[in-house]
């Protein structure tokens, strides 16, 4: 069975991959479903669609079929179809986003919810916010890889200065 696992993975985390492992284990197919593909280089998406994808193909050996879906920007009735539009086909999806979960079951999609992982630090909110604060211990948090991909595009002063936009707003 073909199942997707969708998030916006910015940046991607520990827990991220321990969903997938967790999803490896359990199908066939894992499609990755990159949301939030036209957002980058904003408060809550530093790293454009681009970077996000980059991250993966250079975390895992085994490939991921990986797909990428803009936002609506207002008709969220419409984001679940975006999804089926945008996407290989799957039959059930994976979130714990209720906005994701509610979008996708109006669009007829079986969704599923998943583990969590050491949610309360596998954030991608919390890592940003680390990165932010010049909290180093923010690379143990992400595979080797992404911070290295991190470092490569200056993503550390991208997301300090987003950060710092939006305390003098």
């Amino acid at each position: 069975m073909r199942v997707a696992f969708i998030g916006r993975f910015q940046p991607l985390h520990l827990g991220h991959v321990k969903v997938l492992e967790w999803l490896s284990e359990r199908y066939d197919d894992v499609v990755v479903v990159i949301g939030s593909a036209d957002k980058g280089i904003t408060r809550d998406n530093p790293f454009t669609v681009g970077e996000r994808i980059e991250m993966f193909l250079r975390t895992f050996d085994k490939r991921f079929v990986l797909c990428a879906v803009p936002d609506t920007n207002g008709g969220s009735s419409l984001w679940g179809a975006y999804v089926r539009h945008w996407c290989p086909r799957f039959e059930v999806a994976f979130s714990n986003n209720g906005y994701v979960r509610a979008a996708l079951r109006y669009a007829g999609v079986d969704v599923r919810e998943h583990p969590l992982f050491d949610r309360e630090i596998l954030s991608g909110k919390h890592i940003r916010e680390m990165i932010a604060l010049g909290d180093q211990k923010w690379r143990e948090l992400v595979p080797r890889s992404v911070s290295d991909l991190i470092d490569e595009v200056d993503g550390v002063r991208r997301i300090r200065d987003l950060y710092e936009e939006v305390r003098f707003i």
